[in-house]
């Protein structure tokens, strides 16, 4: 294992870094320390040959204008907040809204997303690590606490990549951080990008959460008879058949929703299996694990940024996110429907691991 650091340009005059960690394999994932962003990830396909399969930009520029979050972290709580405020220790909590004018998507303009992060990396036999670390001041997120973040991304000879998430603060908060990352296992070395509608997905959930028009929870519903029930593998085209008489696809414009976790977590890693992809073209495959307890399935819907560095635009369900969670706006309905707060102490800091396994056959 290996790893190469790179000049990837500059933010408010300070340089950023492009991290590449390389396996035995020949996999490898890129990394900048800007926004934490992932961007690319080369495995093999049935065949052997190696493509990127995430979106990504080729310089820093990219992630700084970035309001698709292609591939940035995202905190301290990732996904929607309704009414852009909430109520926390009896305090009340408001925020510029910065999603159709009402809602706080992904921290607002202050979160993970936004900052470069101090680096530190490092290489052995069996992987790479590349730890991040940030404060987060309470006067600049406007969320309880000051807090200090830590990420470490970890690539090994497995093809595999584990994130590691750590949020400490010096009064009670909350947090639900993740990654934004869009994959396409199709690769994108071809002229135009295949969509990710032709991909199989499977995630194994007995329920997901119904949504309003703006995407915000309104409660936890069984799978059942829906578009939703993606427990055996269904391709996502297929599902998204139902957009024009299935109210809940309308509302995502597909599939744009939270799902809760059925599986055990193993007992030696803490970790349960939440979802598999399959693109049977290239023969690539996705596992993905988690402690989380939930993942919020988007399908790409709104997806139009600009690739300078390939001249092209990545389109419409050319990229699907997998973002590990909890429940969207939990913070607002704590306890209902299965809604967890992850509530941080100065004494008890927030933990949590995701971890993304490639292969082909």
């Amino acid at each position: 294992m290996y790893i190469r650091v790179e000049p990837f340009g500059q933010v408010g005059g300070k340089k950023a870094s492009l991290y590449t960690l390389k396996n035995a394999l020949g996999a490898l994932v890129r990394i900048t320390d800007y926004a934490g962003a992932i961007v690319a990830i080369e495995t093999p396909d049935k065949k052997g040959n190696l493509d990127n399969i995430v979106l990504g930009f080729g310089d820093v520029k990219g992630y700084v204008k970035n309001d698709g979050y292609l591939g940035a972290l995202i905190g301290p709580v990732g996904n929607r907040i309704s009414n852009a405020g909430f109520a926390f220790g009896g305090k009340k909590y408001a925020f510029t809204a910065n999603e159709n004018g009402k809602t706080l998507l992904h921290s607002g303009s202050f979160g993970f997303h936004t900052v470069l992060w101090d680096a530190e990396c490092e290489a052995d036999e069996k992987s790479a690590r590349l730890t991040l670390k940030a404060d987060f001041p309470s006067d600049k997120t406007g969320f309880p606490g000051n807090l200090k973040a830590t990420v470490v991304y970890t690539f090994d000879n497995e093809n595999a990549l584990t994130i590691d998430y750590k949020i400490e603060s010096d009064a009670p908060s909350f947090a639900s951080p993740t990654n934004h990352t869009y994959f396409n296992l199709g690769g994108l070395s071809a002229k135009k990008v295949p969509s990710i509608e032709r991909q199989t997905m499977e995630i194994f959930a007995d329920y997901f959460t119904r949504v309003d028009a703006d995407c915000i929870p309104l409660e936890n519903a069984k799978v059942d008879e829906t578009p939703f029930d993606l427990r055996r593998p269904v391709k996502i085209k297929d599902g998204h058949a139902h957009e024009e008489t299935d109210e809940q696809m309308k509302y995502g414009a597909g599939y744009d929703h939270n799902f809760i976790l059925t599986g055990e977590k193993c007992e030696k890693t803490g970790l349960r299996f939440a979802a598999r992809v399959t693109d049977k073209k290239t023969g690539r495959i996705m596992k993905v694990y988690t402690d989380m307890p939930a993942v919020q399935f988007y399908a790409g819907n709104h997806l139009s940024r600009y690739n300078a560095s390939e001249k092209r635009y990545y389109k419409k369900r050319q990229g699907l996110c997998l973002e590990t969670q909890f429940t969207p706006d939990s913070i607002n309905n704590p306890g209902a429907f299965g809604f967890d707060v992850a509530v941080i102490t100065p004494e008890k800091p927030f933990t949590s691991t995701t971890k993304y396994v490639f292969s082909a056959q």
